[in-house]
C-alpha cells in the first residue's frame, strides 16, 4: 500500500492539498455562500468550456473508455469497469436514499437569488448530493494515474478530474460539498480496487487485450 501511496504522489499530493484548501473554504462558509462565490466567475469561454468538459463524467464516456482499454490490457478495463460501477453504486445509493432529499443549487435557492447559469446546460433539481459526475471523473482518471508511469500525467490525471468536478459546481449543477464527497468516493474506491487487483497478481488472460489474444 506504500510503494502505492508513493507512486502516485503526483496525483495524490495535488489531491490532497485539495481536500485541505476546499474542506477549509467549507468550513469557513456555508455550501450556499460558497456556491454564490463560485457563482460570481464566469465568461462566454468558461460557460463552453465547462458544458463540453462536464461530459468526460457521464457514464457514456466511462465505456468509451473501457472498451479502448480493452486493445491495451484487460487489466485495466477491468480496473476501470469494477471502479466505476462500485463508486457509483455508493453514490447513487447515497442520493436517493440517506441524502434523497438533498436540493440542488437552482432549486435550494429556487427564484430568492439569481444564479449565473449556462442557457444551454440542462439543469436538475434533487439528488444533489454527492456528485455522479464527480465520482465518476474522479474514479476514472485516477484509475489511469494508477496505470500511468509518467509523473506529469499523473498529476495531469488529477487536473482532468479537478476541472470535471468544478464544472458541477461551475454548471450550478452541485455544491462544493457534493463535489467534495464525490471525489472521495472515487479515489478511495479506485485505490481499493487497485491495491486488491495487486495483491492478485498477474492472471495470464488479464494481461492480454483484444489485439494479442493468442
Amino acid at each position: 500500500m506504500k510503494k502505492i501511496l508513493q507512486q502516485n504522489f503526483a496525483f495524490l499530493f495535488p489531491y490532497f492539498m485539495f481536500l485541505l484548501f476546499a474542506g477549509t473554504f467549507l468550513t469557513i462558509h456555508s455550501k450556499a455562500e460558497a456556491h454564490l462565490i463560485i457563482n460570481k466567475f464566469s465568461s462566454e469561454f468558461c460557460d463552453y468550456f465547462f458544458y463540453y468538459i462536464t461530459y468526460l463524467g457521464d457514464g457514456i464516456a466511462v465505456v468509451i473508455m473501457v472498451v479502448l482499454l480493452c486493445f491495451v490490457k484487460f487489466r485495466y478495463a477491468i480496473l476501470l469497469t469494477v471502479s466505476n460501477i462500485i463508486s457509483s453504486l455508493i453514490t447513487q445509493l447515497l442520493k436517493r436514499t440517506v441524502f434523497e432529499n438533498i436540493d440542488r443549487p437552482t432549486q435550494f435557492f429556487g427564484s430568492s437569488m439569481h444564479l449565473k447559469l449556462v442557457p444551454w446546460a440542462e439543469t436538475y433539481i434533487h439528488n444533489s448530493f454527492p456528485s455522479g459526475h464527480t465520482t465518476v471523473a474522479f474514479t476514472t482518471f485516477f484509475c489511469f494515474a494508477l496505470i500511468l508511469e509518467n509523473k506529469l500525467l499523473k498529476f495531469f490525471m488529477f487536473l482532468i478530474a479537478l476541472t470535471i468536478g468544478f464544472s458541477r459546481v461551475y454548471l450550478s449543477q452541485h455544491f462544493l460539498n457534493d463535489v467534495y464527497a464525490g471525489s472521495i468516493i472515487g479515489v478511495l474506491i479506485s485505490f481499493v480496487v487497485f491495491y486488491f487487483m495487486e495483491r492478485l497478481g498477474k492472471v495470464n488472460w488479464m494481461e492480454k487485450s483484444i489485439v494479442k489474444l493468442k
